[in-house]
């Protein structure tokens, strides 16, 4: 019996949202490359065409996906559409900045919006995007994991503030509660990269959970 083939509408919804890069590779790695791949059925049901039950998946995650083991925990419909929903994201915010065409631009700030991705880590993952407001003030928002190969999933921490830029650097700083020492992150800028240093870290994202360490910009 031959495949069905996904709707032309939904094919195209699907791959805008997610421009070729797979939500898998993504979720687990960060991984933004473009990939070959194809459609996935999420519930497994090749007649349920819905946009909210298709992702597009890189061969060997859509080989993963629709096997079955008994050996090992598959991914389950609520992971892969949680990582869809950050996959998009990502994108929405990576594709919202502005395009310059001919000379490229020569104030600072613009040139340091983008994607970050931390480099170098084994079991933990973690993504910082950075975005200019219109009064020249930093937005800086993301993820960070620990634990990323637990069996009962990561561990995770968020941020999200706004800063000024001060030289090459931002700083964010807030207190978990009102008598112990304030949190600091300071994101330092250097051309496609960013350092991120923290102090009393302990306690305020999940264990054992940290942004500190070398970014290097994706887009």
């Amino acid at each position: 019996m031959a495949r069905k083939k996904v709707p032309d509408t939904a094919q195209a919804a699907v791959l805008l949202r997610a421009r070729r890069r797979c939500c898998i590779c993504f979720g687990l790695n960060r991984d933004t490359t473009i990939k070959q791949g194809q459609i996935a059925h999420l519930d497994r049901n090749r007649e349920n065409d819905t946009e909210d039950n298709l992702a597009f998946l890189c061969l060997p995650c859509h080989d993963r996906y629709d096997s079955s083991s008994s050996q090992s925990k598959n991914f389950t419909v609520a992971e892969v559409k949680n990582f869809r929903r950050e996959l998009e994201k990502s994108i929405e915010v990576a594709f919202s900045q502005p395009v310059q065409f001919g000379e490229a631009m020569t104030a600072r700030s613009p040139a340091l919006a983008g994607q970050y991705i931390r480099v170098g880590a084994a079991n933990d993952s973690a993504e910082l995007v950075v975005r200019v407001l219109p009064n020249g003030e930093l937005r800086i928002f993301g993820t960070a994991l620990w634990g990323t190969n637990s069996e009962y999933g990561p561990n995770t921490g968020t941020l999200d503030f706004i800063a000024q830029l001060d030289g090459n650097r931002a700083v964010f700083e807030d207190r978990l509660f009102p008598d112990s020492e304030p949190y600091r992150a300071t994101l330092i800028f250097d051309e496609s990269a960013l350092d991120v240093e923290e102090q009393y870290v302990g306690g305020y994202f999940g264990m054992n959970v940290s942004f500190a360490g070398r970014y290097a910009k994706v887009t």
